[in-house]
């Protein structure tokens, strides 16, 4: 049986097909060339070139969003981009009518601007761009504010505001030879609980926090460090006119009537033990009366 042979009409159709695609291509080539040659097609060009370096500048932004500490840190990437894409910066006291009313300060110093001639591509590419890194910036500062309030609320006691029993241990890891411990418990702070209620309790706690931390040097500590217990650490100084001063201090601000006593001891005995140390003083103060101070003596190391 022999192969059917095909015929010159049957082939013609898709030879015919195949030759106009082929001049439909090389036609649209010339013709791309010739739009690419012209100023038409420079400008797209030039356009591409522009979104391409605009992208990236954006993206490296959004990538250093991603390494900022507070608004300063966003300030400053936000005018990079701004010079990226070809605009300068004013402060909103000194604006023109070409700048954007786009706020890029974060909230740190005066208002800063973005600005460029209108008209231009310069322009162009800041209000395309910029409303997106704004609010991509104003997302990663909410998280770093996120980030240390959930680092401050794992170090710091709730009720007073003063350190937690957290950080006063790391505090109390690293007394220098000069360092003075403290130790303040307030005298029958029980009575005030059990007749008043507990709500008054928390509120003679907040002052007595609030009290300790307003009498301390930048360079000091106070901490909870339990219940009506709190430690204030001295960098040096004298602890005798400090707890005089405090004493002046908590008797014009305390809700109630109710002192303290306390127990003293400088941490160059024994760094490890001054804390016991202050512990064991502040007891002798108890016993004796309250509503006084006693200084460690050599056997409260031990």
């Amino acid at each position: 049986m022999g192969f059917a042979s095909v015929s010159g009409d049957a082939r013609g159709p898709n030879l015919r097909g195949a030759f106009l695609a082929e001049s439909g291509v090389a036609e649209f080539s010339i013709a791309a060339g010739r739009i690419m040659e012209s100023e038409v097609g420079t400008a797209m060009v030039d356009d591409l070139e522009t979104s391409i370096k605009s992208s990236a500048a954006l993206l490296e932004a959004v990538r250093a969003l991603l390494r900022i500490a507070g608004p300063a840190d966003a300030a400053a990437v936000a005018r990079e981009l701004v010079h990226a894409l070809g605009g300068s910066t004013v402060e909103a006291s000194e604006s023109t009518p070409s700048a954007i009313p786009l706020d890029i300060s974060f909230g740190d110093g005066a208002v800063v601007l973005p600005t460029a001639p209108l008209g231009t591509v310069s322009r162009s590419e800041l209000e395309r761009h910029l409303p997106s890194f704004v609010n991509d910036a104003n997302r990663a500062l909410a998280l770093v504010d996120q980030r240390r309030r959930l680092s401050e609320d794992a170090v710091i006691d709730p009720l007073t505001g003063v350190a937690n029993r957290r950080l006063l241990g790391r505090t109390l890891g690293r007394l220098d030879g000069g360092d003075i411990v403290i130790m303040i418990d307030l005298d029958h702070f029980k009575a005030i609980n059990d007749t008043l209620g507990h709500s008054e309790g928390d509120r003679v706690l907040r002052a007595l926090g609030r009290t300790l931390a307003t009498s301390l040097r930048a360079i000091d500590t106070v901490g909870r460090y339990g219940g009506e217990e709190f430690v204030v650490v001295l960098r040096g100084g004298d602890a005798e006119a400090y707890l005089t001063r405090f004493r002046a201090d908590w008797s014009a601000q305390r809700p109630h009537p109710i002192t303290f006593s306390g127990g003293v001891a400088p941490a160059a005995p024994n760094p490890a033990r001054a804390l016991e140390a202050a512990d064991r003083a502040m007891y002798r103060a108890k016993e004796a009366g309250r509503d006084q101070w006693q200084f460690a003596t050599e056997s409260d190391y031990l």
